[in-house]
């Protein structure tokens, strides 16, 4: 999620009275301005200086940025008025925010075809949590007691949330925990009884395996044609031999005289 540091400079510079402030914080508490604002600014400068990776890390595409943008703007308008503010205004911030979100918004997207329930639930996490965000920089500047109790709200669900998320997992849990303690509950036959079901089982497929198989690829049954077996051979050419003897006639006899 966008860090919060971003959010509060970003609220920081958006002048009293606009569209993004709540209603009747047109002037900030004391000390909200000057100081601390230069003192976020310091905070996120030395952030962004101080990590080489940012540096390293490859250019997003265009498709992805518009992408992610575009899901911001669907689901949680008030943020993607504020990432345009912060475009304008801190285009270091900019970046890496719209980095976090296309990395944010593409793990949420996968599951919405993989498992939509899922996605609903993250997607419904992830706005509440941009909600929090975006409000809490609000606050740090106003200390507006309104916002502290919408914000309060939404923890509140967003606790809600968690524990029903972590409710169905543990369901999950219990139910591998289940059919793992079926699988443990077979070792408790005997070693040898247990190795003799298992061999049983594979000499049955070894065999079944090494049958003749057929034209139509049915094991058991010899394909036509398919030469015999070295005795059955044996005895067929016998067969044919006394066949042929029988079918000269006496006066023929081919065997010299006596």
């Amino acid at each position: 999620m966008i860090g919060l540091c971003c959010l509060v400079l970003l609220s920081a510079q958006i002048a009293p009275g606009s569209p993004l402030d709540p209603p009747g914080s047109g002037e900030y508490p004391q000390g909200a301005g000057g100081s601390d604002q230069a003192s976020v600014a310091g905070t996120a400068d030395s952030v962004s200086k101080s990590s080489p990776k940012s540096a390293s890390r490859t250019e997003l595409s265009a498709e992805d940025r518009a992408a992610a943008l575009r899901f911001v703007a669907e689901h949680h308008p008030e943020l993607a008025r504020l990432l345009m503010q912060l475009k304008n205004s801190r285009s270091v911030e900019f970046e890496r925010a719209v980095r976090e979100l296309v990395q944010q918004t593409q793990a949420i997207q996968r599951l919405q075809d993989k498992n939509p329930a899922r996605y609903e639930t993250q997607l419904k996490a992830w706005k509440l949590d941009s909600q929090i965000r975006v409000l809490m920089a609000r606050w740090a500047r106003t200390a507006d007691a309104g916002l502290e109790q919408e914000i309060r709200g939404l923890i509140a669900e967003r606790q809600r949330m968690k524990f029903s998320q972590l409710s169905a997992d543990r369901q999950k849990l219990e139910e591998q925990l289940k059919r793992l303690d079926e699988q443990l509950g077979t070792f408790s036959e005997s070693e040898d009884g247990r190795v003799t079901a298992e061999w049983e089982q594979l000499s049955r497929r070894a065999k079944a395996a090494s049958r003749p198989v057929n034209a139509a690829g049915r094991p058991g049954k010899t394909t036509p044609g398919a030469s015999k077996s070295a005795p059955g051979k044996a005895a067929f050419d016998k067969a044919e031999t006394g066949k042929a003897a029988d079918a000269v006639p006496e006066g023929n006899d081919a065997r010299p005289s006596s």
